[in-house]
């Protein structure tokens, strides 16, 4: 069973986090996922806070060193309110 997924700076990009997301909406074991210094920016945070609301298995979600702006900052500190998981996003 997979729990911890390491993707850093695999340029993985907004279309690749919305595949990440739509992935999510299934999961019942990732607890981790890093997605560090993939050129994610504000759509992709927002397809994450879109799952978030809905995943409670995701515990850990690394979005380090991506291009994630005010409004991406935004939808996540959003989701925070609903769900307890760890982001981190500086």
């Amino acid at each position: 069973t997979l729990i911890k997924l390491n993707l850093t700076y695999n340029h993985i990009g907004d279309a690749g986090a919305q595949s990440f997301a739509d992935a999510l909406r299934a999961n019942r074991t990732l607890n981790e996922l890093h997605l560090r210094g993939n050129e994610i920016g504000d759509a992709g945070a927002q397809y994450f806070a879109d799952i978030l609301r809905e995943n409670k298995t995701l515990n850990e979600l690394n979005l380090h060193h991506n291009e994630i702006g005010a409004a991406g900052a935004q939808y996540l500190a959003d989701v925070l309110r609903e769900n307890k998981v760890f982001i981190i996003i500086c």
